[in-house]
This record gives structure tokens, C-alpha cells and sequence, in this order.
């Protein structure tokens, strides 16, 4: 008779997935420079949290060589969840300038650089083990006998243009368009300066005009100009737009009204205008009229001066303000002057205007010199024309004291203007090395910047970043759609002009 054993041998399940929900990562994306580090935290676990490197612990710290992805799951028990969100931290290299043919041939250690040229890199030297190096050329990059990128150290080789910015023109064949905003509707909202109203689809460029504003009167800088959407479109299909009309239709009786439109989206028209305030002085210039909608429902409006310097220190005149209203255009009860629409005074021609994390940024035109960036404040008072830019002057001092104006926070100095124009704020991890930045286009400077927030909101850290110096004119505005691309308009005039999308691409 034989003896039947059976050994019972126990085993141990780790299920993935079920019942525990996985950890929070912040930030949800970083920039750092070469050899710096940024640490990430995970929250929501009651177990232990698992990161990507290996690591375990609710926080650690990173210095990645090249940009990196990173995730963590949580593990309780026998349970382990999915993974957290992917945060991705951009790793920012020294870079060249962009050459037409540039070789390399030294040995590079203790590095973070990239080479760029518009022709060819040619490269001979080491990658040592604690080196990061790119090598990025338009035509062709070519590696000879004696280059050895060593074990430990980290090398790209890519052909491509000398930036991480991808561009390409969605639209083309318009004249001066002055404002465009991504929809919710996933499209381009634009206005063009001679009265249309557009929508444009970004991946086939189709146009469809919502209406040709009949009374806008388009002169020199003056025309259509500034609009925004209802934040809840889909219940208030209302379009609010500002722009130039005249009283005798001549330059001389040229008014600015702000104006409601109502979406009608089965015939795709915009109609039942309903004047919200008008008889506001315009000019051929300095004409302002950005719109912004904040969370409370409140519609600020930047007026310029009209090239009437009495006006923005005249609290009884709308020019040279930034206005607030309710969005049937009367005035609010908190206003700081009882039954008036001023907001802030002192101001030339602001041109941009966006509200983030709770505050006002505003952007304005210098006459010769200080194009700036302000932080707008209830019943502040930004200085114009008393004051260019900072108070730096004798007279601009007691000017400044007696009447407790605000600074900019960002000025373009007393070297000459950029003629800032369209401003918005970039808040997307899809490309790091801009989240928390301002962006801003100029008309004259013809460029695109980039300029860093501080934590608080309150100050610019470092100079602006320059982009797309040159490569497509003057450029008017700025729209952010959620994916993190970015869309341009230019303003150059003989129907000629164009909307460039940019695709930011971390390498």
C-alpha cells in the first residue's frame, strides 16, 4: 500500500489594483536646471508608497540627467494600487547658440549642454558617466571615431530646428486679427479689426464668421478689438466685445462701446446686441480694450487715453482705466467709488489683460520708454502721465508719494518700449519649463516671452525668455488651449496675417 503525502505549501497573492486608490503626486510637473533637484510627494496613501526609481517613502528627492517621467503606487497589505498620476520634470541644459556647423571635440564631464546648429554638429569627444548632452542639428549630426558617450553619462542625438518650440500656421489670409481665446467649444474665437467675428477650427483651418459688426468704425489702431465669452457659454451663450464707433464718422467723434452678443449656435450667428457702455472718448489710438471675466462674474475692461493725458488721473473719466462691471454692465456695489465703473487709473494703453490664482495682470504700452507689467489693485493708481514705468525720477518720486502710486512688476526699461500687447498665463504641465509664467507678445520687439511668476503672484522672477524673435512679425495676441499648445495672432497687416499654433516639445 503506498503512502500518499501531500505537502501544503502557502501562497501569497498581491493584488494590484483593487481597493486602493492610488496616491496624488505634487507638483504635478517641474523644471529644474542640470545638477538641481525638485522633490515629490505623494499623499493618500495610508500604506507605503512605491515611486518608479525604486525608492519607497511619501516624499523624495529627484535629479534626473535627462527630462523624466515619474509615478508612484501605494501598497496596504496585499493590495497595491494603480499608478498616480504622471508627473513629468523637465530637465533644463546650457545651450549654444545656434551655429550653422558646429564640432565638438573636447571630452565633456560634470555637464548639462546642448549644441545646437542650423547645419551640422560634428562630434569626436567623450560623454563622461556624470555628463548630459544633446546634440541637436537641423541637417545632419555625425558621430566620428573617437566619440564614446561613456556608462553612467546620457546622450541624445536629433535633427531638428534650434528650439523645443514647434510651430505651424493654422490660419492664413486675415486682415489685422486683434483677439483670440480658445472657446469651449474646442475653436479659435477671433476678432479682426474691421468688424468680423470668427470661429476657427484649429485642425482644419475652416473659418466660419459669426457676424460683420455694421456701426465699427476701423482707423488707424482703432477698430474691433477686444472680446470674451460667458464662462458658462453653454447656459449664456453671450460674446462681450469692445470696439471703436463714431459719432459723426470722422476720427475726431471716434467712442468706444463695450457690447454683449448673444450665440446662436443653429444658425451660427451672433445677434441681440445690448449696449453695455459706450461714449467711452476713442482715438487712432490708445484705445486699450481688453476684456477678462473673473470667478465672481465680474467684467473688467481696459480703456487708453485717447491721447487725452488729462484723463487718467481724472476719476471722473472712463480713458486711462481699467474698468469693472456686472455683467449687464452696471456697476457694482463693492466699486471703490460709489455708482462709477473705475476700477484702477493711471494707465496709457493697456493691451493685455488675464486673470490668474486670484489676481489681475494687465500689460501697457509705454510712450518712449517702461512698457510695463502691473499688478492691478482696487483703486489703484498706476501713474500715467505723471510717471513712466518705476518712480525713479524727482519728479516722478513726488508724484509716486503724494499719491501712493503702484510700480510695475516688470518694466521694459528706460531703453526703448517692446510694445507689449496680448498677455496670458500658462498653468500646464505639458510643457514645465513654462508653467507658472506669464506669456506675453510684443508688436514692435515682434517676439514672444516668457515670464516667471513668483510663488506669492505678487513679483517677476529673473529677465523675461525670448521666443520666435522676428519669425512671423508683429505679433498681436495669445489663446492657451488646455492641451498646453499655444496660439498666435500676428498683426501685419495686407491680408496677410496669421494665426500660429506652437507645440511645446520637451526633448
Amino acid at each position: 500500500m503506498k503512502t500518499i503525502y501531500i505537502f501544503l505549501v502557502p501562497v501569497f497573492f498581491v493584488f494590484y489594483g483593487f481597493g486602493q486608490t492610488p496616491p496624488s503626486v505634487t507638483p504635478t510637473s517641474a523644471f529644474i536646471n542640470y545638477g538641481s533637484n525638485v522633490t515629490l510627494t505623494a499623499t493618500g496613501c495610508m500604506g507605503t508608497v512605491n515611486w518608479s526609481t525604486g525608492q519607497t517613502g511619501a516624499s523624495i528627492s529627484v535629479s534626473p540627467k535627462q527630462s523624466a517621467r515619474f509615478t508612484a503606487t501605494c501598497t496596504s497589505g496585499m493590495q497595491t494600487s494603480g499608478a498616480s498620476n504622471s508627473v513629468l520634470v523637465q530637465v533644463g541644459l546650457t545651450t549654444s547658440p545656434c551655429n550653422s556647423n558646429v564640432s565638438v571635440s573636447s571630452n565633456l564631464s560634470n555637464i548639462g549642454y546642448r549644441y545646437e546648429s542650423n547645419n551640422y554638429i560634428i562630434g569626436t569627444g567623450d560623454i563622461e558617466a556624470n555628463a548630459s548632452v544633446q546634440f541637436k542639428a537641423q541637417n545632419y549630426v555625425q558621430l566620428n571615431p573617437g566619440f564614446e558617450a561613456k556608462s553612467g553619462g546620457v546622450f541624445k542625438a536629433f535633427t531638428g530646428k534650434c528650439t523645443e518650440l514647434q510651430t505651424r500656421e493654422v490660419l492664413t489670409g486675415r486682415q489685422l486679427p486683434w483677439e483670440i481665446l480658445w472657446g469651449p467649444d474646442d475653436f479659435i474665437w477671433m476678432t479682426e479689426k474691421g468688424g468680423k467675428i470668427s470661429r476657427v477650427n484649429p485642425q482644419t483651418s475652416a473659418v466660419q464668421t459669426l457676424i460683420t459688426i455694421s456701426d465699427v468704425f476701423s482707423n488707424g489702431e482703432g477698430g474691433l478689438l477686444g472680446m470674451v465669452l460667458h464662462p458658462d457659454f453653454a447656459n449664456n451663450p453671450y460674446v462681450y466685445v469692445s470696439y471703436n464707433y463714431s459719432i459723426d464718422n470722422t476720427v475726431s467723434g471716434m467712442r468706444v462701446k463695450v457690447v454683449r452678443f448673444t450665440y446662436n449656435s443653429g444658425t451660427a450667428t451672433l445677434g441681440s446686441p445690448l449696449i453695455l457702455v459706450q461714449n467711452i472718448l476713442g482715438n487712432s489710438t490708445h484705445d486699450g480694450s481688453r476684456l477678462v471675466i473673473t470667478p465672481e462674474l465680474k467684467l473688467f475692461v481696459t480703456t487708453g487715453d485717447a491721447q487725452d493725458l488729462s484723463a487718467p488721473q481724472n476719476d471722473t473719466n472712463l480713458n486711462g482705466k481699467i474698468l469693472r462691471m456686472n455683467l449687464d454692465g452696471s456697476v457694482p456695489a463693492d466699486n471703490p467709488i460709489a455708482g462709477s465703473l473705475v476700477w484702477s487709473k493711471g494707465h496709457r494703453n493697456p493691451q493685455g489683460l488675464v486673470y490668474a490664482n486670484g489676481k489681475l495682470y494687465c500689460s501697457s504700452h509705454g510712450a518712449g520708454i517702461e512698457d510695463e507689467i502691473n499688478l492691478i489693485q482696487q483703486a489703484g493708481n498706476y501713474g500715467w502721465p505723471n510717471v513712466e514705468g518705476f518712480c525713479n525720477t524727482p519728479s516722478e518720486i513726488t508724484f509716486c508719494n503724494a499719491n501712493s502710486v503702484i510700480e510695475p512688476i516688470f518694466s521694459s526699461g528706460t531703453g526703448g518700449t517692446w510694445a507689449f500687447c496680448g498677455l496670458d498665463y500658462y498653468n500646464n504641465d505639458a510643457y514645465p519649463r513654462w508653467k507658472g509664467h506669464l506669456l506675453l507678445v510684443s508688436l514692435k520687439n515682434q517676439t514672444l516671452y516668457s515670464l516667471k511668476v513668483s510663488a506669492d503672484g505678487n513679483t517677476i522672477e529673473g529677465p523675461a525668455n525670448l521666443y520666435l524673435v522676428n519669425q512671423f512679425g508683429r505679433l498681436r495676441d495669445i489663446a492657451i488651449a488646455p492641451n498646453g499648445k499655444v496660439y498666435l495672432c500676428t498683426s501685419n497687416g495686407g491680408n496677410a496675417d496669421k494665426i500660429i499654433e506652437i507645440t511645446p516639445i520637451v526633448e
